[in-house]
């Protein structure tokens, strides 16, 4: 083998003044000789290195393990970076809402401390959304809509059963892979919408105490899912209970009043054929159900974001193995989640109790006889007062009282303007998959435009 070399190199040697073509034609063979030396000599074996650990194969998962670990640092290296970005803005921003020199000292200082109030909230919704992204980029967090969707197969309920229902009525309510305009497109999705507006029997408190039980039992309950509940419910109280029953109540004033000075308010006014026990549940309902909502948010849990690749995720409801202990399926108990909207439910109480004094307001006018041009004003008692409640009068009071309420509810509605949900209340939208397992949103890609 030496020989061959050696006669190869004199070979390049004898044929340098022959040109670059007859070197060319020499290399040829002197690689081959010595590729085949190196073998021969060292007796190399490359699949027994690889297993014996030499070599890149068992570098890489070392290199990886490295380079995930240099990605995480490079986010945290930036995190007082972007606290003196965000402090320059809340500056600026300070700066620009008070530069008005005829504005109040008082006012000028509200809004500085409004102002101080939401950056509060956009620097926690900020750092979430940094660490979600470093988790993504380090492989701890399912990025595509496959993987998310797959999150709970392992457990998937059988067909038919309580918890195939579960995941089933939780999808099409409320799925993570579409937007309101595919979810338009399901026939399913209408008819839970009609339920959700439909005061009528009370159909509208039972179909959210429904919503409301499947929730929780995800144990623990996720806490943008109880967010959202809560908006969702308040919104329907502000839509059903309050926008269209006051323009049905105006439509049925013009009906019920005929010409002459005539009218049959008492019979075809607002209210006044509506069934108690129907108007009582609604109005009760819409306070009860949302404070059990807000009951169960500070044992609620964080689903987007923390959602690893591979993490085994419990079936919701399951029954047997080892249970965490602590908050309803929550080893945690914290009073602020939800975020700026948990100040809302003081509001909620005092709301329904000043729509329980106008209602009583209402009766205690009808009872007394106090409307002019009615009958003499008398004197009356709680007693009677709560014997007019099953009459026209007890009925349009307390129709009276739903609208109030519902009126009231406005405030929630701020929450429900997208951008602002997240950056107040301080969660990342999440939705349920088909195994009925909460996962971060995410839609579907684009499908490809064809070439015209």
């Amino acid at each position: 083998m030496l020989n061959s070399i050696t006669q190869g190199a004199r070979g390049i040697a004898q044929s340098s003044s022959q040109g670059l073509s007859t070197v060319s034609q020499n290399y040829a063979p002197i690689a081959g000789s010595i590729q085949s030396y190196v073998k021969e000599k060292a007796g190399l074996n490359m699949q027994a290195l690889a297993d014996a650990g030499y070599g890149l194969p068992a570098v890489g998962p070392k290199y990886e393990a490295a380079k995930k670990a240099g990605t995480a640092q490079l986010f945290d290296l930036g995190a007082p970076v972007r606290a003196k970005v965000m402090f320059s803005l809340k500056c600026s921003t300070q700066e620009a809402a008070t530069a008005d020199p005829d504005m109040p000292s008082s006012i000028r200082e509200r809004v500085k401390g409004m102002v101080d109030v939401f950056w509060s909230d956009l620097t926690v919704f900020t750092e979430q959304m940094f660490e979600d992204q470093k988790l993504q980029s380090i492989g701890k967090l399912a990025v595509t809509v496959d993987e998310l969707g797959a999150i709970g197969k392992d457990t998937a309920p059988m067909m038919l059963s309580p918890r195939w229902w579960r995941a089933f009525c939780l999808y099409r309510i409320m799925p993570f892979d579409r937007s309101i305009f595919g979810q338009i497109k399901d026939p399913v999705f209408w008819f839970f919408t009609i339920l959700s507006l439909f005061t009528g029997y009370g159909i509208r408190i039972w179909f959210f105490a429904f919503v409301l039980m499947l929730i929780v039992t995800g144990c623990p309950a996720d806490e943008f899912q109880l967010v959202s509940y809560i908006l969702g419910f308040k919104g329907s109280q502000f839509i059903s209970s309050g926008i269209i029953q006051a323009c049905i109540a105006a439509v049925r004033y013009y009906m019920c009043v005929h010409p002459g000075g005539t009218h049959t308010c008492d019979v075809d006014g607002p209210g006044a054929r509506e069934d108690i026990v129907s108007g009582l549940s609604d109005f009760l309902g819409s306070c009860i159900l949302t404070w059990v909502a807000f009951f169960f948010l500070p044992c609620s849990g964080r689903s987007a974001g923390s959602r690893v690749v591979g993490e085994a995720t419990p079936a919701a409801g399951a029954s047997g193995g080892e249970q965490q202990a602590g908050c309803f399926g929550n080893k945690t108990y914290d009073l602020g989640k939800g975020g700026r909207l948990t100040g809302l439910l003081g509001w909620d109480i005092t709301a329904f109790l000043l729509s329980c004094c106008f209602a009583y307001f209402l009766m205690y006018v009808d009872s007394a006889h106090l409307r002019p041009g009615g009958e003499e004003t008398t004197s009356t008692n709680f007693a009677a007062i709560l014997d007019d409640v099953w009459k026209w009068q007890g009925h349009t009071a307390i129709f009276w009282a739903r609208v109030f309420y519902a009126m009231l509810c406005f405030p929630f509605m701020v929450f429900l303007i997208p951008g602002l949900n997240s950056i107040l209340t301080h969660t990342t939208p999440t939705g349920y998959n088909r195994n009925g397992a909460c996962v971060p949103c995410m839609l579907h890609p684009m499908p490809e435009e064809k070439n015209k």
